[in-house]
Formats: structure tokens, C-alpha cells, sequence
């Protein structure tokens, strides 16, 4: 029986396959193996727990601050949202194609009796916003850093115009609500009920994107924007010392956004061969051998695992045992 799915979506399936096995090997190639594993050997685990807790506590911030976009239309509790984040983050973990922002907003969607459009729009507000932060956090440690290699300095460049584009393309496409109705409503073989079904799903979308910009929301979200990039930026500097190694608070931002701004690359789950080639390109300007380099980012793909696996199988079991409890 032949597939029904479209050739050109199975070739977009295997695009990260290669571009990680070459990511990977650039990064693997001439590393001291003896060095390595010494340098696995002389992890300090007091640090390595202490990242456990720090990053839980962080994606709670970030549940946090979800909700303020999400309590426009109704109050939710936190740990609810907490939850549908967490299996967020481990659907995108574990899912190509960011799977996971479909899943936590279906899923608070389903709990909260929310429109998916709507939750979605929120979800998408939030990654802007932090596609942003990134973008600042990057440009902005350039200017006291000048050790990192030109092509890294031209690719954080050149995110800040997306990035900047992006928050703009975010604030204005509310405004843009009643062009959009009157092209729905020029489209005349749609049919009146799907033309109807159409605008309701984009009103509550757009009603999602806006919520930002009303101050009781926005300023909120900001604030625990600023929180949550500062904790990962501390978080990443104690990290560096389980493996006795020391990173300012510039070097860990800029190692921050290149993690986060490479995420934008088609990639295989977890994020293989693109996070091992940054770290070993970021960290190695400031005075980290590439072993060292090599070693904290798979600890930190490790942690962030078992950070997410272990929240987000949580969330997922919650979010299963609520689906039977609705069930006649």
C-alpha cells in the first residue's frame, strides 16, 4: 500500500539527519579522548544537583510567566500550566518539527477549556518575545566580548534584524484584523460556514497575539522574561564549575543566545551535532579546551533530559488521567 505522505514532506523529515552527522563530526574532530573522559572523571556533582533544582525552579518561572498571557480570558492555576509546559518541552525534545508547542497548547487547551487558536497564539507571543531577549542578550554581550569567532559575531547580527522584525510583525498583526476579514470575506468559494469558521478561529487568535500589549500582561511578562534569562545566565556560569572551568556573566549570556539562536536550524531531537558544534566554537575563544567544551554540553543536553522527561512524563500522566476522568 503506498504512502500518503508527500514526497517533499519525507525529504523535510530527513534534512536534519545530515546536517547533524556533519555538525557532529566537525565537532568531535581532534578531541583528546583521554582528556575527555579525565574531564568526565573530575565532574563535581554537588554543582550538577544543584543545576537540577535551579532548572526546574527556572521552567516554573517560565510557567509563570506564560500564565499572564494565558489569565486574559480566565484564571488558570500555575501548576496547570506548569504541566502543559513541561510536556511541551518534551514533545520538542523528543518530536521533530517542535511538535511540542501543538502539544501544550492542546493540552491546556483541553484542561482549561481554552480555544486552541488562542493558546497557540499566546505560545507563539512567548517565543517571540524570547527569540528577542536572545537576540539583545547576544548583540549586546558583543560589545564587551571580542573574542568570538567573525562568523558567530555575523550570525547574531543578523538574527537582531529577524528578531526585530519579528516583535514588530508580533505588535502590529492585531491592528491588521479587519484587512484579513474583508480577504476571508472575498473569498467567496469557501462557502459562507467555512468563511465563518475561518474568522472565528483568527479572531481568537489574534486576541491571543494581542494580549501583550495590554500593560496588566505585558509588563509582567517582561519582567519574568529579564528573571528567567538572568537565572539561565547565572545557571550557566555554576554549571561551568562542576567542570572546573569559569565563565563570566557576558560569556554565558553570549553562550545562551548561540544555543538558542541555533535551535533555528533543522535539527534531529535534542538538538545533536548543532549544540556540541556551538559549544565547541563559543567556548573555545574563552580559554575552554574543546574536551571541556564537549564535555558540559552533553551533561547539559543530559540534565535538561531528565529535567524534562521527568516534569513532563508528570504532566503528560496528569493530562492522561484528566482526559479519562472527562470520559463517559
Amino acid at each position: 500500500m503506498p504512502s500518503s505522505e508527500k514526497p517533499q514532506n519525507r525529504i523535510l523529515l530527513w534534512i536534519p539527519i545530515p546536517i547533524a552527522v556533519i555538525l557532529l563530526y566537525l565537532s568531535l574532530r581532534g578531541i583528546d579522548w583521554p582528556a575527555f573522559f579525565e574531564v568526565m572523571r573530575h565532574i563535581n556533582y554537588s554543582y550538577v544537583a544543584f543545576i537540577i533544582i535551579w532548572s526546574s525552579v527556572t521552567y516554573f518561572i517560565r510557567a509563570t510567566r506564560w500564565r499572564f498571557l494565558l489569565t486574559s480570558s480566565k484564571q488558570i492555576r500555575t501548576l496547570s500550566v506548569f504541566w502543559a509546559n513541561m510536556a511541551g518541552y518534551l514533545g520538542n525534545t523528543l518530536l521533530p518539527a517542535r511538535a511540542g508547542e501543538f502539544l501544550r497548547a492542546a493540552y491546556i487547551a483541553r484542561k482549561e477549556n481554552l480555544s486552541i487558536p488562542f493558546v497557540l497564539a499566546t505560545g507563539i507571543t512567548e517565543r517571540l518575545v524570547d527569540l528577542a531577549a536572545l537576540v539583545v542578550i547576544g548583540t549586546a554581550s558583543l560589545f564587551f566580548v571580542d573574542t568570538l569567532p567573525r562568523s558567530v559575531q555575523d550570525a547574531l547580527k543578523s538574527f537582531e534584524v529577524i528578531a526585530i522584525v519579528g516583535v514588530v510583525f508580533l505588535f502590529l498583526l492585531p491592528y491588521f484584523h479587519g484587512l484579513f476579514n474583508r480577504i476571508l470575506v472575498s473569498l467567496s468559494f469557501l462557502g459562507e460556514s467555512l468563511q465563518m469558521k475561518m474568522q472565528e478561529i483568527m479572531t481568537r487568535f489574534l486576541d491571543g497575539m494581542k494580549v501583550i500589549s495590554r500593560a496588566e500582561r505585558g509588563l509582567p511578562f517582561i519582567f519574568f522574561t529579564a528573571l528567567i534569562w538572568l537565572m539561565d545566565g547565572v545557571g550557566t556560569m555554576i554549571f561551568a564549575f562542576a567542570f572546573n572551568e569559569s565563565l563570566t556573566l557576558v560569556q554565558a549570556f553570549l553562550f545562551i543566545a548561540a544555543l538558542g539562536l541555533s535551535s533555528a536550524i533543522p535539527s534531529t531531537p535534542g538538538y545533536v551535532g548543532v549544540y556540541q558544534f556551538v559549544a565547541v566554537t563559543v567556548l573555545a575563544p574563552f580559554g575552554i579546551k574543546r574536551e571541556s567544551a564537549l564535555a558540559m554540553i552533553l551533561v547539559s543536553q543530559a540534565l535538561n533530559l531528565l529535567v524534562v522527561s521527568l516534569w513532563g512524563g508528570f504532566g503528560l500522566w496528569f493530562g492522561s488521567q484528566d482526559i479519562i476522568k472527562s470520559t463517559p
